[in-house]
């Protein structure tokens, strides 16, 4: 069985979705990458665009070994019944990818609680620290009012009576 912590180090995060590239999954099931692109070609209509996808050229810049495709966890399961005699590899490799997509998007959801969590924290230590936080109401001196603390209509009606 392939092991998810090997899938999970190929596994790339690309329009929203963990997928795995086409190079990757060519070696995890013993072929060529050439052979899987000429299968989804070949295939075309089997192959959606949202489970099996060519990557632009910038975002193949910004992956190693710059693959030409990238599979999604359905995309690979699409595979099975193509590519006589491999379905053991493939039947193998899809839980393992499932374990490593869960572990990934797992590590997406605590760093945006980390990220949440370290927010509260410095809004925390500048209130500790007499800082002013952006957004956060003005405090006002309990008792003592001065005439610009006072609303637009009762300014006016006080410089009236003191220039009486």
């Amino acid at each position: 069985m392939a092991a998810p912590v090997e899938i999970l180090s190929r596994l790339l995060w690309i329009r929203d979705a963990a997928a795995l590239p086409d190079q990757a999954l060519a070696d995890q099931l013993g072929l060529e990458a050439k052979a899987l692109a000429a299968l989804v070609t070949a295939h075309a209509d089997r192959f959606p665009e949202a489970l099996v996808f060519h990557l632009t050229a910038e975002e193949r810049q910004n992956t190693p070994d710059a693959p030409v495709m990238a599979f999604t966890e359905a995309g690979a399961a699409l595979l099975t019944g193509l590519i006589p005699g491999h379905e053991p590899a493939l039947l193998t490799l899809l839980p393992a990818f499932a374990e490593a997509r869960h572990v990934l998007t797992s590590h997406a959801e605590l760093s945006l609680r980390v990220a949440a969590m370290e927010q509260k924290l410095e809004m925390i230590l500048k209130l500790l620290q007499g800082e002013e936080i952006e957004g956060a109401p003005k405090e006002r001196p309990i008792g003592f009012v001065t005439e610009e603390d006072l609303p637009k209509g009762l300014k006016t009606r006080l410089r009236d009576t003191k220039k009486r």
